[in-house]
Parts: structure tokens; sequence; C-alpha cells
């Protein structure tokens, strides 16, 4: 299931070929809106909200009294938005299109899609009122205040059952949106939590949720379409000042390539720095990737994630043996977890 950076991304991609553009064909493939003729309308907006992707549309101006209409999608496991021009010939088998948006240069295509629904758009909290704040909120990066209202909200959520495993309480959208597994696995990891300890036992709540919002935020490339962007964990480094001592570095691109910059700190970083000179504030050292599994996931660079998928690796933080299970309930979905026993207590 994507994390919401690959929701953002997505955003970007599309908004260059739908955003302020007009439909001149649209077919939802879906029973419940099968009928509905949306050409003519025109895209406004393309907005992701946590795993969601929003749509926002504007009537005709034949139809005053149309209200806007927001087309919301969930990609789930296997959905994606595919672009292409309008005489191309390939795409997804058309048993696995559910939408068919189409304007005067583009075709794109919404295949798999695990969730397709229209509605008014001041009416989108029927869809989406029950997510928690969005770690990805640009709301986020405004105000000081604002910043800390939606922190401050996330963990009043993220609390409120302090019994549940904290592994399990991060996949809940309903506490904050965006966090998927891979940030599930890495943020515990990094923060030296033990995926099965209670809310309630987890001492710094809000300083968790920090780690995962600032690795979700050194994933989202520029607001442009940006393919060449690969997903990684790893670029961290001690320091005492932040949360569980850990702070999250992203390569900054108003410096050369490689010259990383410290997410929320506004400065750049030494290239030549150790990120293993300083101890964490709790947990091992937390040096440079010890070990190498098979490169990332376009087979070249350094490993992408310190647990995450190591089902024959070590753990890049200590070495040790990486525990994998499958996690959840009745409840919660059960999903993969992978975790380091040694640096995880």
């Amino acid at each position: 299931m994507p994390e919401g950076d690959s929701l953002v991304r997505l955003a970007h991609r599309l908004r260059p070929v739908l955003a302020g553009r007009m439909l001149t064909g649209a077919d939802l493939r879906v029973p419940q809106h099968a009928t509905a003729d949306l050409t003519g309308w025109t895209v406004v907006e393309v907005e992701p909200r946590g795993k969601h992707l929003l749509m926002r549309l504007t009537p005709p101006a034949g139809r005053p009294a149309a209200r806007p209409l927001t087309l919301v999608s969930h990609l789930k496991m296997e959905g994606r938005w595919l672009v292409s021009a309008l005489d191309a010939r390939w795409g997804p088998p058309a048993w696995q299109v559910r939408a068919v948006l189409e304007t005067v240069d583009h075709r794109v295509l919404g295949a798999q899609l695990g969730m397709l629904t229209l509605v008014p758009t001041d009416r989108e909290d029927t869809v989406l009122g029950h997510l928690g704040p969005d770690l990805l909120d640009p709301a986020w990066d405004g105000s000081e205040e604002a910043a800390a209202a939606l922190l401050a909200e996330g963990t009043r959520r993220l609390t409120a059952r302090p019994e549940r495993p904290v592994g399990l309480a991060l996949l809940d959208q309903r506490t904050t949106c965006g966090i998927g597994n891979i940030y599930r696995c890495e943020s515990l990891l990094l923060a030296g939590i033990d995926p099965h300890r209670p809310v309630g036992q987890v001492p710094d709540v809000p300083g968790l949720l920090q780690i995962a919002r600032d690795l979700l935020r050194a994933n989202v490339p520029p607001a442009a379409p940006f393919l060449g962007w690969p997903r990684t964990t790893t670029g961290v480094r001690a320091n005492p000042d932040r949360p569980y001592g850990i702070e999250v570095v992203v390569a900054d691109r108003g410096f050369p390539p490689g010259l990383p910059a410290a997410v929320g700190s506004g400065t750049a970083a030494d290239p030549a720095a150790d990120p293993g000179a300083d101890r964490t504030a709790s947990g091992p050292a937390l040096g440079r990737p010890r070990a190498r599994p098979p490169a990332g996931p376009r087979g070249r660079g350094t490993p992408s994630y310190w647990v995450y998928g190591h089902d024959r690796a070590p753990c890049l933080r200590c070495g040790g043996r990486v525990r994998q299970e499958d996690f959840g309930s009745a409840e919660d979905d059960a999903r993969q977890l992978w975790w380091c026993p040694t640096c995880q207590r």
C-alpha cells in the first residue's frame, strides 16, 4: 500500500496534465458513478490527503446551479494512475480500468483503484473526516502555532488508547495519516522502540511522530514531476537535541549533489561529517550502515532501509538479525513487520 509521500509524488505528476484543464471526456467505471457526466468540467486542484488523492472539479459555465465535485481515490495495494497521449496504444487491460479522464492533450487512466467515489466538494468530510492530521499537510510548514496544534492533535489521537501496541497505532490513519508500513518500521527502529510496546509506555510520542514526519518529508521531491528521486530512510545522523537523538537529513536541491541539509534545521550539513561521530540520546551508536543487502530498489546506491524488507539481510544499524512477523489483530489488518530486537528493546 502506498505511503503518504507516494501520493505527493503522484499529485506532482498529475497536476501538469490535469490542473486547470477542462475534461473533454470522462468515464467512471464504478457502479455508483457510471452515469456521471463530467465532460466540460474543469479540474482545479489535484491534492493528496494522507493515502487518498483528491481531484477537485468545477462545473461548466452553462451549469451555474451545479455544485463543485471532488473525485476521491485510494490506491490500496495495486492501484495506479497512468498518463498517456490521446493516441497511445499502450495501457492496462480494460478490465483493470476504473476511471478514464481526457483533456485535449492527455488521457489519464485510473487502474485497479481500491476506492473511487465522487462527492460534493463541500462534503469531502463524509469520506475523509475520519482521518487524523496529515503528516505531509503544508500547514505543518506554516506558523509554529499551526504545527504545534497539528502535532498535539496527532499525539492526542495516538495516545487515546494507551494499551494499544504502538506498531499498530501508527498504521491507523485515524490517528495521523500518511504513515505506511515502511515508515512504521523505520521510525520505530530509529527511535529504538519495540513495536509491541503499548503507546502509553512510549517515552516521547510527539518525538516519534516528528521522526515519521521528517522521514516522509525527506522523501518528497520538489513540486514538479521528478521520477529519479529514490526513497530512502538511511539519511540520518545523531543529534542529541532532536527527538530520540535522531536528525533526518535530505539532499537540498539548492546545494551541489551529495551535500545534505538537515530537515527543519535550515542549515547545510558538513558533507564530510561522520553520522556516527556522536551517540544517540537513546539506543546504540548510530553508525554508518554496517551491512549492505542487495542495493536499493533501483539496483544501485546505498541500502534504502534500516530494517524494512530485510528478510535475509541484517539490521543496518547494529548488524544484528532482523525479526519478521505478521503483526495485526481482528481490528487491525495484519501486515508484515520488520524490527530489530537488539536496537528496539
